[in-house]
């Protein structure tokens, strides 16, 4: 079982590391992963919960790279197969096969032919990389396809395009594993440890001051190296260490939405695609959606939109639209949405009346070597599928300061290593008694600072719906009174 132990103040800041990762999300948890792999002395410090960022506002899916046929680019097809791969022998019990169905129709570029043609040529392409769990994608017929599609099946159905892809079970439990192991190399972690500013001296970065937000102390923690894999908030760290055109290179973010709705659709992912053009090389003639089974629930994504002019909420309601649109037999509401997943990804807004968003595709390595910041590595991922193969990578870039290099051995066990066990997640949340253990669990083994932790990521209760309603607000009342019971400080305690 998991064990996590959150590093104190006293702990980061009595000797240097030589590498310290800032960003508790999947990008930072692997990396701190690889390094103590690799045998460095590292520290990793989130601001607030590991992964409260994108990385749990996703769709759960591991993707094996059958999108990236439309993009024409196979070097990361290859890769998302291979790291799906890594995913599903790693996390077995976390990350499950699940089988997609896409409609076709017609003869054309969205017919039976053509998928047919970019499947064979997955298959062949990501031969060798899927793992025993993942065959090839293929065609079935219109009879078939209309079988599993339903509601969702359009007119002129000719067929349908089927794959298998990955689904993470629950993604606070795959996140306390990838941050299991990480300590399980020697590596120091702290959540609600907030980097105020990196310390540079004569033009390198040597390390960052913090400040715990459980106590209020401050200090500085020394590093040779340091990773950045904050996501959105990267570019405003360097900023007062970076030159002007440097903070110009790192890219911008677009908001992407997923949504958990009280619908049952069976044991496969659906594909829908709706009206909004596609930012594929070969667009197939409108934005594909799915609705993949989770936890006797639906999660729907993604939805991808800029992040200026829309709240969360109206957000939201243009999704509803959109899927409305695309399959009026859905007939969703916003009383059928028990969880919005809300989310930033690297993604080009067209500066135009369309707004049209395009997901960047790969992975941005900032060495701030030239930029007056040695020392200094912004990294920002694309996706949860590859994760592994960022922190590789940027751990790579790291040893060229760090005057060393991964050993053969090193970079197989980075791919074979499985992760560590978690406890279950799986508590009747009606049973105050097992609930009052589990929490407890959370707190002494899984880094639970707050009841929100808990019941966020340490439980998937709110997700699923669990504490909404008259009889979710019960529960949560109950919760309230078992973390008063167990010293756990709601979120509005926090410095």
């Amino acid at each position: 079982m998991s064990g996590l132990q959150r590093a104190s103040l006293d702990t980061l800041t009595a000797r240097p590391y030589d590498v310290l990762v800032v960003g508790g999300g999947i990008y930072g948890a692997m990396a701190a992963r690889e390094a103590g792999l690799r045998g460095y002395r590292t520290a990793l410090v989130e601001r607030d919960d590991f992964g409260a960022g994108t990385s749990f506002n996703s769709l759960k899916i591991m993707h094996g790279g059958i999108r990236y046929v439309q993009h024409l680019d196979v070097l990361r097809l290859r890769a998302s197969a291979r790291e799906r791969a890594f995913w599903r022998h790693a996390a077995p019990d976390l990350v499950a096969p699940l089988d997609f169905i896409i409609p076709l129709t017609g003869y054309g570029i969205n017919g039976p032919i053509a998928f047919g043609a970019a499947a064979a040529l997955y298959t062949g392409l990501s031969a060798g990389r899927r793992g025993p769990d993942f065959g090839g994608a293929g065609v079935i017929g219109p009879a078939a396809a209309r079988a599993h599609l339903g509601a969702l099946a359009p007119a002129g159905l000719t067929g349908g395009g089927v794959w298998r892809d990955g689904q993470i079970r629950d993604v606070g439990r795959l996140q306390i594993s990838v941050l299991s192991a990480a300590a399980a190399h020697g590596v120091d972690i702290a959540n609600y440890m907030a980097v105020d500013g990196f310390v540079r001296c004569d033009g390198r970065v040597e390390g960052a001051t913090v400040t715990d937000r459980r106590g209020g102390q401050s200090g500085e923690i020394a590093a040779r190296v340091v990773l950045s894999c904050t996501g959105e908030a990267a570019r405003s760290l360097a900023a007062p260490v970076v030159s002007t055109e440097a903070r110009g290179r790192f890219p911008t973010f677009a908001r992407a939405l997923n949504i958990v709705v009280d619908r049952q659709i069976g044991d496969r992912a659906l594909g829908l695609t709706g009206f909004e053009r596609s930012d594929a090389v070969v667009d197939r003639g409108g934005r594909m959606y799915f609705l993949t089974p989770w936890a006797g629930l639906t999660v729907i994504g993604t939805h991808e939109a800029p992040q200026r002019g829309q709240t969360p909420d109206t957000a939201v309601t243009d999704f509803l639209d959109i899927l409305n649109r695309a399959c009026p037999d859905l007939a969703l509401d916003l009383g059928d949405v028990l969880h919005v997943y809300d989310g930033v990804i690297p993604a080009d807004v067209d500066d135009d009346r369309t707004r049209t968003v395009h997901r960047q595709t790969a992975g941005t390595f900032l060495d701030h070597a030239s930029d007056g910041a040695a020392g200094l590595i912004s990294v920002i991922g694309v996706k949860y599928t590859t994760a592994r193969a960022i922190a590789v990578r940027a751990m790579d870039i790291a040893e060229t300061h760090l005057g060393g290099g991964a050993s053969a051995g090193a970079r197989q066990q980075s791919l074979t290593e499985k992760l560590p066990p978690v406890a279950s997640a799986a508590v009747d949340p009606d049973d105050t008694v097992a609930l009052a253990a589990r929490m407890e669990h959370a707190m002494r083994h899984e880094m639970a600072m707050t009841l929100n932790d808990v019941i966020m990521r340490r439980m998937p209760l709110v997700e699923t719906g669990a504490l909404s309603g008259p009889v979710g607000q019960t529960r949560h009342a109950d919760l309230r009174r078992i973390a008063r019971r167990l010293g756990l400080p709601d979120e509005s305690s926090m410095i």
